[in-house]
């Protein structure tokens, strides 16, 4: 059922934050609206005294545990295809008997951006979209541009019945001295108001149609299948030239849309003109057909609507609204594309770089704790009990080495000490020695030595003691990453900083 005052029925999809606000002004408007995010954030903002969108009209896309897209336009496209059955569902019951379904969204987040994917999750509804869409203002990062033109290109390829570009650069240069607390509020009702002043333009009590744009006019308008613009401008007197020149500045330097449009792009304009009876007194009748026609001439064929009402308006002046659909890009969307290479390259380039690492020397192999942390909690709470004991274990007397076992041979006591001390146990790990091994497996060519050196440094790459296994994931990243892969990739998640450090830095050459 129409709502009343509406000259068509027109329901709203809003999708993320700006798409789902816009969906809440229309709401406030009295049209039907539903608002999706992946924010729940967001969805609970609509609550507020002002935009009252009911809980039942919100629905959360997202996937558990996330709160946003964070302008991830990839996730925004997943959590619209994980939801898709749940989205279908939920927009054929509210879209039920339609004359259009208006999706509105932000070009630039993750989920606004993501339109497209909507669109397509909806094809098999054969419902009769169009698409409003932001676009982000020249302050936004690279990021938003490039999420926007991306978003565009999509959208245009979509088979629609209309598209609504809204340029936030230009509304924010039109309307920046409006409060912070209020803007986007102000700002969502200057984008819905040309729209649904010309829906309920008959149905207003301060105007009497002389020639009247009706519902069906209206429709024809609207789902035209082009890029749709705006103007609305007032006039001090009413002349052909006067009209007309105002019609060419209204599309070519609109308010709301991205600058640019051609009146020799557009196939489709509604022309609505509302004066006092001091102005029409002085208009003859030919005036309106002079302005068809040369609207017509300078378009190259466009069907032009107009319509024509009397107002009690005391100040003189006539009101001219201008609705046209065109069949190019305006230029202001070019522009765009050329910010978004401009910045998004800038970016990329960036983030290509990389990180150089510090010339650390021989501090990088420097262990600064005996044990690791998860060693000494291991050793405090190995009782019988499970209890921590209230005072360390006492330390083992000293135990002399055999000779024979390479990896637990003496320190030669005329080199240098080592600048770590040594921690105090009874199988003490000596870097010469994992050294020697590496040497050993370097310079045979048996491969029974190769396989027991492995096999060694493998084995202590699993010891509870973390210097064995430091000393043990070196000497492995010294040899062949590669053939100590699964070793080196345990490695990488090891309780002592230390040696994951070493197996990472290995297995990134």
């Amino acid at each position: 059922m129409k709502p009343a005052g509406k000259a068509i029925e027109i329901v709203i999809v809003g999708l993320g934050q700006a798409g789902g606000n816009l969906a809440a002004e229309f709401a406030r408007r009295g049209y039907r609206a539903i608002a999706l995010n992946t924010a729940d954030t967001d969805l609970k903002s609509l609550s507020r005294s002002g935009l009252s969108l009911p809980e039942e009209q919100r629905m959360y896309i997202g996937i558990d545990g996330y709160d946003g897209a964070g302008s991830d336009l990839s996730y925004g496209r997943e959590c619209i295809t994980v939801h898709a059955g749940k989205i279908r569902e939920r927009i054929s019951e509210h879209a039920a008997g339609a004359d259009a379904v208006l999706i509105t969204a932000g070009l630039g987040g993750g989920t606004g951006s993501a339109v497209a994917e909507l669109i397509r999750t909806l094809a098999d509804l054969s419902l009769p979209l169009l698409v409003l869409a932001t676009l982000p203002n020249e302050h936004e990062s690279g990021i938003a541009k490039v999420n926007a033109v991306r978003a565009v290109n999509e959208l245009v390829k979509e088979n629609l019945l209309g598209w609504v570009f809204v340029d936030n650069a230009r509304l924010a240069k039109n309307h920046g001295a409006v409060s912070l607390d209020k803007y986007y509020a102000e700002i969502n009702k200057i984008i819905a108001e040309p729209l649904d002043a010309l829906n309920q333009l008959n149905s207003r009590d301060d105007i009497t149609a002389i020639r009247s744009l009706d519902g069906e006019d209206f429709r024809t308008l609207l789902l035209s299948g082009g890029i749709i613009t705006f103007a609305s401008t007032t006039l001090p007197r009413l002349s052909v030239d006067a009209v007309v020149q105002a019609v060419r500045d209204g599309i070519l330097h609109s308010s709301i849309n991205p600058e640019g449009f051609q009146l020799e792009n557009v196939s489709y304009m509604g022309v609505v003109i509302e004066a006092p009876d001091s102005l029409l007194a002085d208009t003859p009748y030919t005036f309106f057909e002079h302005i068809n026609e040369q609207l017509k001439d300078e378009t190259g064929g466009a069907a032009i609507h107009m319509g024509v009402y009397r107002t009690s308006d005391k100040q003189g002046l006539a009101t001219l609204r201008v609705f046209c659909s065109s069949q190019a890009l305006p230029d202001g969307i070019q522009e765009m594309v050329a910010a978004a290479k401009r910045e998004g390259g800038q970016l990329r380039a960036k983030l290509q770089r990389g990180l150089s690492g510090l010339d650390l020397g021989e501090i990088e192999e420097y262990e600064l704790f005996r044990t690791s942390p998860g060693t000494v909690r291991r050793r405090l709470t190995d009782t019988s009990s499970g209890d921590i004991p209230s005072r360390l274990p006492p330390k083992p007397a000293p135990v002399r080495k055999p000779a024979a076992t390479p990896i637990t041979t003496v320190r030669d006591t005329t080199r240098p000490a080592a600048s770590i001390p040594p921690p105090h146990t009874a199988s003490m790990p000596d870097r010469d020695a994992y050294d020697q091994l590496v040497k050993e497996f370097k310079e045979s060519d048996s491969e029974d030595v190769k396989k027991r050196v492995s096999q060694r440094l493998e084995k202590d790459q699993k010891s509870d003691n973390s210097l064995i296994r430091y000393y043990a994931v070196r000497a492995m990243s010294k040899l062949d990453p590669e053939l100590f892969g699964a070793a080196l990739q345990a490695a990488t998640q090891d309780e002592d900083a230390t040696v994951r450090a070493v197996a990472m830095k290995a297995l990134n050459k």
